[in-house]
């Protein structure tokens, strides 16, 4: 379950040499436990929340930082707004590094801040991809925080379907982010990486464009990271 994408029941039958019925028993009680979940659309299953977060905390920060450095760099070059890596930290969402644009006028993540997990893109990111847990409350942080967990668990999914995370000026007033899922060398997210740009600058038109560069790049890092486990 550790591949990207869901793995098929009858596969899992065929591996452990089960019937179908007996896999489906198992399965129901991995899930029970957190250790496995549906895939997105209902095709397989994948990693559950528990281990998510086990292999999250398992992964070297200080290797992580390193490695998303470059990248980093990438994304202010692509996108002209500053850039984070950010990872889970208990209750909240700590970035690790970032990198500020030249532009006058930027939002800068700050490294070593903590940030609120259901406001930010960061943290959405986290909570989608079972890195953090749901925070049992979620206070308004503006006009536009998401303050029920209905309406939360609805974002995350949509942010699953989609690949990536979207603060609308959820955080602070004015300021627009986004963040993508990194896996580590196993595939499991282990953390992600992302922009935070004025949403004078970073307006709706320009979300499309601006996740792409995010995805794509996550999608480089996370490449390199499985690379540099097999060199």
């Amino acid at each position: 379950m550790r591949r990207g994408r869901g793995v098929a029941l009858q596969v899992i039958a065929d591996e452990l040499g089960v019937h179908k019925s007996s896999a489906l028993r198992l399965v129901h009680t991995l899930v029970a436990a957190g250790y496995a979940a549906p895939a997105t659309g209902g095709s397989g299953y994948v990693l559950g929340p528990a281990l998510r977060r086990d292999a999250a905390a398992s992964f070297d920060h200080a290797r992580l930082k390193r490695a998303a450095r470059p990248f980093l760099e990438e994304l202010v070059d692509l996108t002209g707004e500053c850039a984070h890596v950010a990872v889970a930290d208990g209750g909240r969402a700590l970035v690790l590094d970032d990198v500020e644009t030249s532009q006058p006028l930027r939002v800068v993540p700050q490294r070593g801040r903590g940030v609120a997990l259901h406001s930010t893109s960061a943290g959405k990111c986290l909570l989608a991809y079972g890195l953090a847990e749901m925070p049992a409350a979620l206070p308004r942080r503006t006009a536009r925080t998401i303050t029920t967990r209905a309406a939360l668990e609805a974002a995350l999914a949509s942010i699953r379907d989609a690949g990536f995370a979207f603060d609308d000026e959820e955080n602070d007033p004015f300021t627009r982010c986004v963040s993508a899922p990194v896996l580590g060398p196993g595939g499991a997210p282990i953390g992600c990486i992302g922009i935070d740009a004025p949403s004078v600058r970073l307006t709706r038109e320009r979300i499309p464009a601006a996740a792409a560069h995010v995805a794509a790049v996550a999608g480089r890092l996370s490449a390199a990271l499985g690379r540099a486990q097999t060199a």
